[in-house]
């Protein structure tokens, strides 16, 4: 992906994401990625733009693999606290 096919991230997801890293609280990610959607739960250690796009830097709770992820290619999150899912792509 390039940085002109990026896709805006919803602020109300993206305000998730900031109130998890800021609480070092777990999210699950659903993520398309070039095998397909998958499904991690993640800590996020930071939110960031660079050439007008969004990523995250995360460390997978299983693994505890470090990544970082462009943010348009989360499908959903869900708050492992609440079970309540959140869909980046509607405002």
């Amino acid at each position: 992906m390039s940085t002109t096919d990026y896709t805006a991230f919803a602020c109300s997801a993206y305000d998730v994401l900031e109130a998890s890293a800021a609480k070092n609280a777990s999210v699950r990610l659903e993520i398309q990625s070039d095998v397909g959607v998958v499904h991690r739960d993640v800590k996020i250690l930071d939110l960031f733009s660079k050439d007008k796009t969004e990523f995250m830097r995360a460390r997978d709770v299983d693994t505890s693999e470090e990544f970082t992820l462009r943010l348009d290619a989360i499908n959903s999150i869900t708050d492992l606290a609440t079970g309540k899912i959140y869909s980046p792509k509607v405002c």
